[in-house]
């Protein structure tokens, strides 16, 4: 058997690279919380903004946009049922692909396993 007492023993190269690799994360932490605080300072600003937004539109009227029509949303309906059925069978013949496979390797497995077996009575022979 082999000699296990070199792998009980560190790689100090492990280490170095484990440390650059500690000091690039402390690294990419910074740059991180930098561009927290650049995006909380930017938020500010943008809800002043969506303030003054708010209030022209409070002047200016409601803005709102009509429900579909019954019409609209069968035809939504049909179409999504379409596709819901296509991905069904989809799905049905995959399993269907994946369910021929394996009978096909445990036919194979098979096949190796009496191969095998015959191969072992021939050498004790």
């Amino acid at each position: 058997m082999g000699n296990y007492s070199s792998a009980l023993i560190p790689d100090t190269e492990e280490f170095d690279s484990v440390v650059s690799m500690a000091e690039r994360l402390n690294e990419q932490v910074a740059l991180m919380m930098e561009e927290e605080e650049q995006l909380k300072q930017s938020a500010g600003m943008d809800s002043l903004s969506l303030q003054e937004n708010s209030q022209e539109m409070s002047q200016n009227g409601p803005t709102s946009r009509s429900p579909p029509s019954l019409e609209q949303v069968q035809s939504d309906l049909r179409e999504l049922r379409n596709q819901f059925e296509l991905m069904k069978s989809q799905h049905n013949k995959e399993i269907k692909l994946l369910m021929s496979e394996l009978d096909e390797e445990k036919r194979i497995r098979l096949t190796l396993q009496m191969e095998m077996q015959r191969m072992k009575k021939h050498m004790s022979k």
